[in-house]
């Protein structure tokens, strides 16, 4: 089923991998830390049961005091090698037998927890689970990237390059360790489950990228991260076009057909080789100084109502506005001197790092 075509999902097919994939996120649990605590768990309560039943067997066996009860089964049960304080008929003989076998056998799988714990490094594994949550927790203004595969990879490069704070999650523990050792922080969990998007702080994220596969999850993702947080800007991965449609439905901001812009951009490269390597150049190779961007201007912008020639923003900042998306979503391609400018449009704008910071103070403008 995963590998279908979201296209021909049925709804009932939909609903019925979607609750297989939450039950299954659900059964992951939440990583080694809830596994360490089940184990740890399970073991203290082992070990409480027989200091309970040994003091209240000893207690009415031999009728011994309660506190001498409870030290004969510590002395027990830790094989100190003390002689008995409480004289032991048969009957006392035969309860201690029991607590020796179950006795022993419990503090030893406790040691052997904490034994496992110190040396083969889980423990700073949980005690590092445990400080990266605090760390999102205090994360404001990030965003969250859904898959830790070779697109989500890449997708979480730019971002720390441009200086943004990310938080991947990814169903597979190798995906998140392998994040984590690139030092990302990252959650595993299902990119659709409500838990694990609360978990990466998804209401207080600026943006969100699915990345991850099958379009189905894709869609499971775009639903939950717009019912958690309405004014997210959420951009989605579509593997098939016909999906673009149904994850715009569910709350994508953008979506990128993934097929439909490689067939573009190939075209591109070998129908106009040089602007395709222009473009290739300006956008991705962070060795060169040049940059494209994308600046909003404020909702009450000084500019607003104002050609592109009377605010001077060129001559004061040296970037090159080369495009202007306004309200409405039309894009103009080519800005000229006379385009004029309204608040919260959008300018697409060429120029060094410097140029373009200084297109965002000069226009009192913020990120897109």
């Amino acid at each position: 089923m995963p590998g279908q075509d979201t296209q021909r999902l049925q709804p009932q097919e939909l609903l019925q991998e979607t609750a297989e994939r939450l039950l299954l996120a659900s059964r992951h649990g939440r990583g080694v830390e809830q596994r360490t605590d089940r184990r740890f768990v399970i073991g203290i309560v082992a070990v409480l049961i027989v200091l309970a039943g040994g003091t209240a067997g000893y207690a009415l066996v031999e009728s011994a005091g309660w506190f001498d009860s409870l030290y004969m089964t510590i002395v027990t049960v830790t094989t100190v090698g003390y002689t008995e304080i409480i004289p032991l008929g048969t009957g006392g003989r035969v309860l201690n037998i029991f607590v020796i076998l179950f006795g022993v056998g419990t503090i030893l799988y406790v040691a052997s927890l904490v034994a496992e714990y110190l040396f083969s490094g889980e423990l700073r594994e949980i005690i590092g689970q445990r400080r990266m949550n605090r760390q999102i927790a205090d994360m404001s203004g990030h965003y969250v990237v859904c898959g830790y595969g070779r697109t989500g990879e890449r997708v979480v490069a730019e971002l720390q390059h441009s200086s943004r704070e990310v938080v991947v999650v990814d169903f597979s523990e190798a995906n998140v360790a392998r994040a984590m050792e690139d030092g990302i922080l990252a959650i595993v969990g299902d990119s659709g489950s409500d838990e694990a998007l609360r978990r990466a702080g998804i209401e207080r994220a600026a943006g969100l990228v699915a990345a991850v596969a099958p379009d189905a999850s894709v869609l499971m993702a775009v639903l939950s991260a717009r019912t958690l947080n309405p004014e997210l800007n959420i951009v989605a991965r579509a593997e098939h076009e016909e999906s673009e449609s149904k994850l715009r439905s569910a709350g994508a901001d953008r979506v990128l057909s993934i097929h439909r812009i490689a067939g573009h951009r190939l075209a591109n490269m070998v129908v106009r080789p040089e602007v395709a390597e222009f473009l290739e150049v300006v956008l991705t190779d962070h060795e060169v100084e040049v940059e494209m961007d994308m600046v909003r201007l404020a909702q009450n912008s000084p500019f607003d109502a104002m050609t592109l020639s009377e605010t001077n923003l060129i001559e004061r900042t040296s970037a090159n506005i080369v495009g202007i998306r306004k309200r409405g979503g039309t894009v103009t391609v080519l800005a000229t001197p006379g385009t004029m400018l309204n608040s919260t449009d959008v300018l697409v704008a060429i120029g060094t790092r410097q140029q373009l910071d200084g297109l965002k103070d000069v226009a009192a403008v913020s990120a897109d």
